[in-house]
């Protein structure tokens, strides 16, 4: 069969996979418990409509269905097949699906490349069937997927062993790991949290988390993406998604795991895929959009909220609760996460006094007192007062017990709910646990903890108030030919550091200014270059082979007279030679005045997400401090300064104890400059540091003073046209 001659167009392959009409299942059991059985047990009992075709060599009835010996056997077309055999078997059967004309399938099976050995094998002939038969896969190793609106159910997860029905929504959900993924699936159909699609991914040997999210932000049925990540394969094609998403206003929530190192080492054996650097994932989806949260339990809270498709005008909430420490509480909570529990203006109060008892606080929060259990109108009044507050932009109300009164609350709270667009959330702490699922039932977002409320309420104004989403422009004055002259001479001569020379050479093309210097030989050179420089000066060592040469005492600093600068460069020498560096030179350069403060920016090509720039408080502290911040390459002024602003030491850029203000915008402006360096060198560039970048007072300006650039290993070379890595537009960078 020629390669890919026959492949479906994606978005078709990936229709039949989400919208199956028709569901053939490879290996099917006549047995309902056994895993090989649940498909076809599913497909019946949750009542799909369209075809559902066991392939059972040995049998002629499946679980009381016509059974088929092979998909040949199978007349009319079929959307999709669950692949319910071994490791073995699996890729033959993709290639029989081909032939067949199937365009998405589901592998069920295990043993492929997250056991090693044989699996590897396994899988690389798995993924040659791929290419071969034009077949679209999910999986290996994966429990499959849920299709709510179609009832289509191709798993053998036991999140649906409970005899429950389906709860319909507006959310999708992606996990990497199928186990648990089902136990998220199931906490959330509890908690009446709609879903539309569950997919578990497993190896993603063909489809990956970022195209089904691409697949999903476009699909008419999908308003909200959960996802359970343990590693990210594409990360620009994810960002593609993000980018997608934040242009239709369907906000992406996703739980990582690889945090820690330890977290990392586990996704890692467990689903046989890099976690990656979480530092690079948390800023590259940062700066698109995603929302990340701690755990299944936060995605669900933000799940709830989010499902009502509300959105937030500002970040300033109306609490009224039934008690004065609940709402106390609630304040605490709500400014944790950014959002402003701001007392009223007197009128207002006045407004709130006349609807509640005369011991209860009108300001906000606002405490209606414990006689709203024997007037339950008190809630009905005051939420109307809420309602029509102009400065409240979201609205908690904290109840608690009050089972006897209950029905009366849910409609004073449901009338509220729906006579105003507002995001409005319900705390209900204790009692029976039936008035939180009736508010859930009526649409309302009901919690158990104000913690919990707020962090939903928090990640809804974070994404309702979300900057625009970064198109960076080429500053005019950049050089590239300049840059890649110099790679090329040490790649002629079969480098791949440059040294600080060469690195500075690297990043004045592209028009970062770093202090003066110059290259000598020898120690008389050196003085004379000083001569010419002017002012105090630095010795370093210069050498290819030595990145840090403060490590070997290959550093002399603030140096006056030709003398003391001939002794240096004399004694920098002396330590070369003694470390066996036999390419030794000296580089003198001009000391900065009147000092500044130091960051680091640097640049590397993340093997998921491509070229990025990380920035941060630097120079000899940057490893005791850890305070840095990653964007995606490249990156306009307003990203750059938005990363900086994010540092936790920003403070220093302002005025500290008479010392005056940084200039920001030039930091800003050298950020954005090695962002589009790393993104036009993509091809070339490994990694690249600028450490410290001396930030002087506003108005003067920002000065690398070192530089070292690491090139791209020659097997390892990309091609800066096949590449998304590489941005190919003139202008802008596309993301790929």
């Amino acid at each position: 069969m020629q390669q890919h001659a026959d492949r479906p167009r994606t978005d078709d392959a990936l229709n039949a996979l989400l919208r199956p009409r028709s569901i053939a299942i490879l290996g099917a059991s006549d047995t309902p418990t056994k895993l090989s059985g649940r498909p076809v047990d599913y497909l019946k009992r949750f009542g799909f409509a369209g075809r559902i075709l066991p392939v059972n060599a040995k049998r002629d009835q499946v679980q009381g269905l016509t059974a088929y010996r092979g998909l040949d056997d199978i007349d009319g077309d079929i959307d999709l097949a669950m692949i319910m055999l071994s490791a073995e078997q699996s890729a033959d059967a993709v290639r029989a699906c081909g032939r067949r004309g199937i365009p998405a399938a589901i592998l069920g099976g295990s043993g492929f490349a997250e056991v090693g050995g044989r699996g590897v094998e396994l899988q690389e002939d798995l993924k040659a069937a791929i290419a071969e038969s034009g077949v679209r896969v999910l999986g290996p190793n994966c429990l499959g997927m849920i299709a709510s609106r179609e009832r289509a159910l191709p798993t053998f997860t036991s999140a649906l062993d409970e005899d429950a029905d389906l709860v319909e929504g507006p959310i999708a959900f992606l996990s990497q790991s199928g186990a648990f993924g089902g136990f998220v699936f199931n906490a959330a159909q509890n908690l009446g949290i709609g879903i539309s699609h569950y997919l578990n991914t497993g190896n993603e040997v063909d489809l990956s988390v970022a195209e089904l999210v691409d697949g999903l932000v476009r699909s008419d049925d999908t308003e909200v993406i959960l996802a359970y990540l343990e590693g990210v394969t594409g990360g620009r094609r994810l960002l593609d998604a993000a980018r997608e998403a934040h242009e239709r206003d369907k906000p992406i929530i996703a739980v990582k795991v690889g945090r820690s190192e330890a977290g990392a080492r586990a996704a890692q054996s467990h689903t046989a895929s890099l976690a990656g650097e979480d530092a690079v994932f948390d800023g590259a989806i940062k700066q698109y959009g995603i929302l990340r949260v701690d755990g299944p339990e936060s995605m669900l809270e933000a799940a709830q909220i989010f499902s009502t498709g509300r959105r937030a005008a500002g970040r300033r909430l109306t609490s009224l609760s039934v008690s004065g420490g609940a709402g106390a509480l609630m304040a605490d909570a709500a400014a944790g996460h950014g959002i402003e529990v701001r007392a009223w203006d007197e009128e207002w109060q006045r407004t709130m006094a006349a609807a509640i008892p005369v011991y209860g606080s009108p300001r906000n929060p606002v405490d209606l007192t414990g006689s709203l259990i024997a007037e339950p109108d008190i809630l009905r009044r005051s939420l109307k007062v809420a309602v029509e507050h102009p400065g409240t932009h979201m609205i908690a109300v904290l109840l608690g017990c009050a089972d006897n009164c209950a029905d009366t609350l849910i409609e004073a709270l449901d009338e509220a709910y729906r006579s105003t667009d507002r995001p409005f959330v319900v705390v209900w702490t204790g009692g029976s646990g039936r008035p939180r699922t009736r508010l859930r039932e009526l649409g309302i977002p009901c919690y158990t903890d104000p913690a919990q409320a707020a962090r939903a309420l928090g990640l809804l104004a974070d994404f309702s108030l979300r900057p625009a989403l970064p198109a960076p422009v080429r500053p005019a004055d950049v050089d590239t030919g300049a840059a890649r002259a110099v790679v090329s001479r040490a790649r002629a001569e079969g480098r791949t550091q440059l040294d600080e020379y060469e690195s500075t050479q690297l990043i004045a093309a592209y028009g970062v200014r770093a202090a003066a210097s110059r290259p000598a030989a020898d120690p008389d050179e050196a003085a004379a270059t000083a001569r010419e420089l002017g002012g105090p000066v630095a010795v370093k060592l210069l050498s290819e082979r030595i990145g840090h040469k403060s490590d070997i005492g290959g550093v002399r600093l603030g140096l006056d007279g030709a003398e003391a600068v001939r002794e240096a460069a004399e004694d920098v020498l002396r330590v070369a030679r003694e470390a066996g560096v036999d390419d030794a030179r000296v580089l003198v350069q001009r000391m900065a005045e009147g000092g500044g403060t130091e960051l680091i920016v640097g640049v590397k090509n993340d093997p998921v997400f491509g070229p990025v720039v990380v920035t941060g408080l630097g120079g000899i502290l940057v490893e005791a401090l850890a305070d840095s911040r990653v964007a995606v390459a490249p990156v306009d002024t307003v990203g750059a300064r938005r990363l900086l602003q994010s540092l936790r030491g920003s403070r220093l850029f302002g005025e500290v104890r008479g010392k005056p203000a940084r200039d920001v915008e030039a930091a800003a402006d050298t950020i954005a400059r090695l962002s589009w360096l790393a993104a036009d060198l993509a091809d070339e560039l490994a990694e690249l540091d600028v450490n410290p970048l001396l930030l002087a007072a506003v108005g003067e300006g920002a000065s690398a003073v070192d530089a070292l650039a690491h090139l791209t290993p020659v097997n390892s070379h990309r091609d800066p046209v096949n590449s998304h890595l590489a941005p190919t537009d003139s202008t802008r960078a596309p993301v790929n």
